[in-house]
């Protein structure tokens, strides 16, 4: 497999299939959101649709660092953290080769005040988190080419990382062949009402009717 080549417009559409008139869902843009939506309503027997405008994650689901980490995490987020981990092994098994690993993380310290911070938050959480401190020895057994003595640092082996570029296109993959569809190119331009209530979205190839909806613009990073 090749890997290393970003997303972007300038690729030809993976998702090209006619616009459908009728979806059990329709889901407005294909980021990381918005394909394990369709993926999972795929999975319970529905028949979700994305409309994305551009191609499945060109923009920021297909740029970040693709850390899914415990390490230094709000005690509030942890058990949501945890939970993730088991979904993305579970995407790893039903999906194409997207690079997960428990590569694990470490937070190495600029400081002893840093350093004292990570020891409080292990202390509170590491057991929760699998999170432990590093000696100074350990550390540089860890980064044996490291050239900072650090004095310690905070390190989570259980910790994964994967390719974002890669994982969200192949989970749209195994949504598609789980019964979902996705339109690439199609932008949603409005809201179709009647009787009193939204019954579909209006996109620049005509309209489709749905039954639930789901938009990805109502998210927060």
């Amino acid at each position: 497999m090749t890997r290393g080549i970003p997303l972007g417009m300038q690729g030809a559409r993976a998702h090209a299939g006619a616009l459908p008139r009728e979806a059990d869902a329709v889901i407005i843009g294909g980021g990381i959101i918005g394909i394990c939506a369709a993926y999972y309503l795929a999975k319970l027997g529905l028949k979700p649709l994305v409309l994305e405008k551009g191609r499945v994650a060109a923009e920021q689901s297909g740029r970040n660092w693709g850390w899914i980490r415990k390490t230094g995490r709000d005690y509030a987020e942890l058990p949501i953290v945890i939970e993730a981990q088991a979904r993305w092994e579970e995407l790893a098994a039903e999906c194409d080769d997207f690079g997960l690993r428990r590569a694990g993380v470490t937070f190495l310290p600029k400081s002893a005040a840093q350093l004292a911070k990570y020891e409080a938050w292990q202390r509170e959480f590491g057991a929760a988190a699998g999170t432990v401190m590093l000696s100074r020895a350990e550390v540089a057994a860890l980064l044996p080419d490291a050239q900072d003595p650090w004095g310690g640092a905070m390190h989570t082996p259980s910790d994964m990382v994967a390719e974002p570029f890669e994982a969200v296109p192949a989970i749209a993959r195994a949504a598609v062949r789980a019964g979902a569809m996705i339109c690439e190119g199609v932008a949603v331009r409005g809201l179709l009402r009647g009787a009193g209530a939204v019954s579909g979205v209006a996109t620049e190839a005509g309209g489709v009717l749905f039954l639930i909806h789901i938009s990805e613009a109502t998210r927060t990073d």
